[in-house]
């Protein structure tokens, strides 16, 4: 079945912020190039997930409505050992569009990430999710917005979506409210009663959503840099 395009009053409304201290302190400063969707919320407060779009048309038709924007999320989640925390964060998009047009390439769902790497109080290294892997920064490399790294979502190329750390070229911001963008935070802990499991066991075909149990530590151990900090402990 062909599920339709999500109109503005489709958008599923985002979860409320509830994310512990360190969480929001180092939670990335997003914008998103024109030629991309939104992040928006991956499931409502009802328990209802987002079904997505089916690619076609313009790269970024129907999923860069301010609505979606003002009804996004970032999901995320902490590890800290050896001197170092690592705080994952998750956005999700509802389709990740190569080309135009109804044989375009790409895919339902998207979920993209970026890893902080914190020591005296401070982010030393940011990671980002890119197509099948990662990369990693140092601090000397990030642009902050205060203790918030800045992370654009883009379009590489001929290519899907992926962040990136923003650049001088990137300022002002390109999203609807001119600014950097903080979606609305959730923490492991944050969510309403019984929502988590339901998000972290939904299937998103290609897409999946690095902070489950089954992907959290693999996914830390694949971004890390060269610190002592151990994925697995």
């Amino acid at each position: 079945m062909v599920l339709p395009a999500v109109a503005v009053a489709d958008v599923i409304p985002a979860l409320p912020q509830n994310a512990d201290g360190l969480e929001q302190t180092f939670s990335p400063a997003f914008d998103y190039d024109g030629d991309g969707c939104y992040a928006t919320a991956a499931i409502s407060s009802s328990g209802t997930l987002n079904p997505g779009l089916k690619p076609g048309g313009a790269v970024n038709g129907h999923c860069r409505d301010y609505a979606q924007l003002q009804n996004s999320n970032t999901y995320s989640r902490e590890k800290c050992n050896n001197g170092w925390c690592a705080v994952m964060y998750a956005g999700y998009f509802e389709k990740d569009q190569a080309t135009l047009g109804p044989l375009a390439i790409g895919h339902r769902h998207d979920f993209e990430h970026v890893v902080v790497w914190i020591k005296d109080n401070e982010v030393q290294y940011v990671s980002t999710s890119q197509h099948s892997g990662w990369k990693w920064y140092p601090r000397s490399q990030v642009r902050f917005d205060g203790t918030h790294a800045k992370v654009v979502y883009h379009k590489d190329g001929a290519s899907t979506h992926f962040y990136r750390l923003a650049n001088g070229n990137d300022e002002p911001a390109e999203n609807h409210t001119g600014n950097w963008f903080y979606p609305r935070l959730v923490g492991w802990n944050g969510y309403p009663a019984g929502l988590r499991d339901k998000l972290m066991n939904a299937d998103f075909g290609s897409a999946t959503i690095k902070i489950t149990d089954s992907r959290f530590n693999d996914a830390l151990n694949a971004s890390k840099p060269p610190i002592p900090f151990d994925p697995y402990a």
